[in-house]
């Protein structure tokens, strides 16, 4: 039985939502639940695609009737592992195949993968895959030439795949590759937008919001950190332990405030200047966010120097907390911006950040931050600091964990 009609409606639907700047996801599984009401005895379908990403090569979406959506995320390595190399997808990547099909049960079964043998135990009988190869601007750089998109299609179906499958398959290949195509270049642009500019940047970038100036004020509690020693210990070790300092310090610092829901407004040398946003008046709630991530900072320095640091490095920072408005938004020249927070509260954190190391506490935070805190604070001193004409009443974490 042909399949002919139908499919040439869901060619047309896949090339309507390229058009239509679609999320992959989604835009599988409905395929897939589309495909199966056509007749296609599909019983998991697996599609999977190269991404630039920091964290992530590969990410692959599985579907099986009836189950919720698998998203697996590969790290980096993955790609060039041995069972990658062991694998019917990297046998169709390095053969540059359209199709690769075999016979899981049968007397045409050809089982010269390890994991077809998988498959067959699972009592699948027919597995096939189809590719397409596109290019995604830099990522193809990156990559050193072109990439594109893999799906397994498998049946449990006793005589496996009909010739009227195999047509319909073949025929949304392309049409498939060409929506892939389109939900992939607005999932870089998210992944570098957010990557390099953090979420909030990132999801203002992407609005059209480009230009300089464009922002907002917002209160909120602000957080700086800032490495000690940094000019000195850049000069005395060698570059690669000293970048691999640079990383152990900012996961100790920079990470916690993103696990607290804090955003990481920008980095100024080894400083890590952040917002914890006062969502819908609640001030408390934004100053527990930002003691979690100063407790959370502290703790992860510890297991750090309980595991070593390169060459023996000290790793040692402050942090600085206040309480006031930031005006977040794109400062610099029309040709060339950045992302920051700039106001009064951001230069009263720097400065109460700079005290630290001259009164001997690791942390200091405001009378604003610690008078809605639910943490126990001791009076440090009162202080003009820097370029600021009020003097700013200083307090210390009291429990020694912070």
């Amino acid at each position: 039985m042909s399949h002919e009609p139908l499919t040439a409606e869901i060619e047309d639907w896949l090339l309507q939502s390229a058009l239509e700047d679609p999320e992959i996801a989604p835009l599988f599984e409905t395929l897939c639940v589309r495909l199966r009401a056509l007749g296609l005895p599909l019983d998991r379908v697996m599609l999977s695609w190269v991404i630039l990403h920091p964290l992530f090569g590969t990410e692959e979406l599985v579907w099986r009737p009836d189950e919720p959506l698998e998203l697996e995320q590969r790290p980096h390595a993955a790609l060039g592992n041995a069972v990658w190399w062991a694998s019917p997808l990297a046998h169709v990547h390095v053969k540059r195949l359209d199709t690769f099909r075999r016979r899981l049960t049968g007397p045409d079964a050809l089982l010269d993968f390890l994991v077809l043998e998988h498959f067959r135990d699972s009592g699948f009988t027919d597995y096939l895959i189809t590719a397409a190869s596109f290019s995604i601007g830099a990522l193809s750089d990156f990559l050193g030439g072109t990439t594109g998109m893999m799906a397994s299609w498998s049946t449990k179906r006793d005589a496996g795949f009909s010739v009227a499958d195999l047509t319909a398959l073949e025929r949304i290949r392309k049409p498939l590759a060409v929506a892939v195509h389109a939900a992939l270049q607005r999932r870089v642009l998210d992944n570098v937008a957010t990557t390099f500019l953090g979420a909030t940047a990132g999801a203002r970038l992407l609005k059209g919001e480009i230009k300089l100036g464009d922002g907002e004020t917002i209160p909120a509690v602000l957080w700086f950190s800032d490495l000690r020693g940094s000019t000195r210990l850049s000069d005395a070790m060698d570059p690669s332990d000293y970048l691999a300092l640079l990383n152990i310090y900012y996961a100790c610092t920079a990470a916690p405030v993103i696990e607290a829901g804090g955003e990481i407004l920008t980095f100024i040398g080894d400083g890590v200047l952040a917002g914890f946003r006062v969502g819908e008046g609640d001030v408390k709630a934004a100053v527990a966010r930002a003691e979690t991530a100063m407790v959370e900072a502290r703790t992860r320095r510890e297991a750090a120097l309980a595991e070593g640091t390169p060459a023996d490095a000290p790793l040692e920072f402050g942090i600085g907390l206040a309480l006031g408005e930031v005006m977040m938004g794109n400062i610099g020249v029309p040709s060339r911006l950045a992302f920051s927070g700039i106001g009064t509260a951001v230069n009263r954190a720097q400065r109460i950040e700079a005290s630290t190391k001259r009164l001997g506490h690791p942390v200091l935070a405001e009378r604003a931050v610690v008078e809605l805190s639910e943490r126990q604070w001791t009076p440090s001193e009162t202080l003009t600091l820097d370029g600021l004409a009020a003097p700013v009443e200083l307090f210390a974490p009291a429990d020694s964990q912070a």
